[in-house]
């Protein structure tokens, strides 16, 4: 063979390779997206969850006083997406998660920000099968993020589910299934235990109705059903002689035998009218809990549930930028009879991004990271008004401000005045009478350095108003005095972040 034949055979056999290897990748998109989002944080506080400023342990010690020292911890968040698409019709969703707190060698997902940054820490947030069947009708099958219609007031979480899409015409209805617990599958001491998966779960029922009446306008009926059948650890199961305004606790405190099932009917829509953005939606609740535990005329007796929420917001174009203005109520319990509650209950993870705020109600934007601490991170009991301006001033600087006004709509719950009930919980009365929680200033600063990497500094400020007046300790004292009593610092938070997105 000579050295030309050679030559050639080297060059088919190489072709041959090529077109073999390219013949999946031509069957297949393969779409890669993600994010990587650095946060230090300089703030009072803490990482997550609900916190109360007006709190503290008379028997112990001061959780929250007059002064508190500064935290400061820098964290990052990697998501990456990998999307395997057969088709405009057939698609394979995955999501990717890392979180790591600097110098944090053991936390809950496997550490690896310590010296050597060692650690197994990636985490599934979403995957799940999207297709088609027709034109009119997908479905999406497994673990992926749902919102509801009402901005995300009652869930707006990463969720086991399955939902199919429908359109027909300028309608749209989406059904949906979700199961979010099974207590047969779960770990832990007190749990229904009786080998049968499936009869003990929280299951949770969709169904949007969308009308677009016009490229500008749109409304929707919603009907939410949450079936709560699991069973919590016994240590729990007396907790039903509270009326607590906490969502997290109403459905994860209570026997197999006292089943929750609410229902959740929401209206909402949004027009233009001018250059005018207007939206804004109404919810009611209502449903019962079998078999209290709690002594008294309700003893065995079922709870009803009687939530409501609400919401109007505008905005507009104004100069460089947009102003915003925003009111959400939702409802508080302020039943005297414990076989009532008359509070907003959520599926315990909501959100409301519309206020811009960074203390008072949680904002998804403002935590992208595992920092997310807020007064009302369960978006209940409360009632907020916002304003705001997002200005973008030049192609790549922005800086966006609000203000909002917080009330807390029932204050059966609202920290004890310890000028006038030391003891607090001990004697039962001498709540802050005032409803008003307080006042939230923050402000944002963005610049775009590249197209895919935004550099921002955050900063939030609460002046916290006479709900919680008088219901700590000065900072340094232990003792239950009433000399010792005052009003807890204002909380505040600053971030100095990167965002990279692809």
């Amino acid at each position: 063979m000579t050295k030309f034949q050679k030559q050639m055979l080297t060059i088919a056999a190489a072709g041959a390779l090529t077109a073999v290897t390219a013949l999946p990748a031509m069957a297949f998109e393969n779409e890669f997206h993600g994010l990587y989002i650095f946060n230090a944080n300089f703030t009072n506080m803490g990482l997550s969850g609900d916190f109360n400023p007006g709190t503290y342990n008379a028997t112990a010690n001061t959780n929250w006083g007059d002064k508190r020292k500064m935290q400061n911890f820098l964290e990052q968040r990697v998501r990456i997406q990998y999307i395997a698409k057969a088709s405009d019709d057939l698609k394979l969703v995955t999501h990717f998660e890392i979180n790591n707190r600097f110098g944090n060698s053991n936390d809950v997902n496997g550490g690896g920000a310590d010296l050597d940054t060692d650690g197994t820490n990636i985490v599934t947030k979403h995957a799940y099968l999207d297709f088609n069947v027709g034109k009119s009708f997908n479905t999406k099958l497994g673990l992926q993020p749902y919102k509801d219609t009402i901005k995300g007031i009652f869930i707006d979480a990463d969720a086991p589910m399955v939902l199919t899409t429908s359109k027909l015409g300028n309608y749209t209805l989406g059904l949906g299934f979700s199961r979010f617990a099974d207590d047969n599958a779960n770990a832990g001491t007190g749990y229904l235990k009786d080998n049968n998966l499936g009869s003990a779960t929280k299951n949770l029922f969709v169904m949007d109705n969308t009308f677009a009446f016009n490229k500008d306008t749109k409304a929707a009926f919603s009907y939410y059903l949450l079936a709560d059948n699991a069973g919590s650890p016994a240590s729990a199961f007396n907790a039903l002689t509270s009326n607590t305004n906490n969502s997290a606790y109403i459905l994860g405190t209570h026997t197999k035998d006292q089943s929750i099932m609410l229902h959740t009917l929401a209206l909402s829509g949004e027009t233009k009218v001018g250059g005018i953005n207007l939206s804004g939606f109404a919810a009611m609740q209502a449903g019962n809990q079998k078999g209290m535990l709690n002594t008294g005329a309700s003893a065995g007796h079922n709870r009803q549930f009687h939530g409501w929420a609400a919401n109007v917001a505008a905005n507009m174009k104004i100069g460089p930028g947009t102003a915003k203005t925003a009111f959400l109520f939702t409802s508080g319990n302020n039943s005297t009879d414990a076989g009532q509650y008359k509070g907003w209950v959520s599926t315990s993870v909501n959100s409301y991004n519309e206020s811009g705020m960074m203390i008072v109600a949680r904002n998804t934007y403002n935590s992208p990271t595992s920092a997310d601490g807020y007064i009302r991170r369960d978006v209940q009991n409360i009632a907020l008004l916002t304003a705001g301006y997002d200005a973008q001033l030049t192609d790549k600087f922005n800086l966006n401000t609000n203000v909002g006004f917080a009330w807390a709509p029932s204050s059966d719950t609202a920290p004890y005045d310890r000028t006038t009930n030391l003891a607090g919980a001990a004697a039962g009365a001498g709540r802050n009478g005032s409803d008003f929680m307080g006042t939230e200033i923050n402000l944002e600063a963005g610049y775009q350095l590249y197209k895919n990497l935004k550099l921002q500094a955050q900063g939030g400020y609460m002046i916290l108003g006479g709900y919680y007046k008088n219901s700590t300790l000065k900072t340094g004292f232990t003792a239950a005095n009433v000399a010792n009593v005052t009003d807890p610092e204002n909380p505040y938070t600053m971030r100095l972040q990167a965002r990279y997105s692809f």
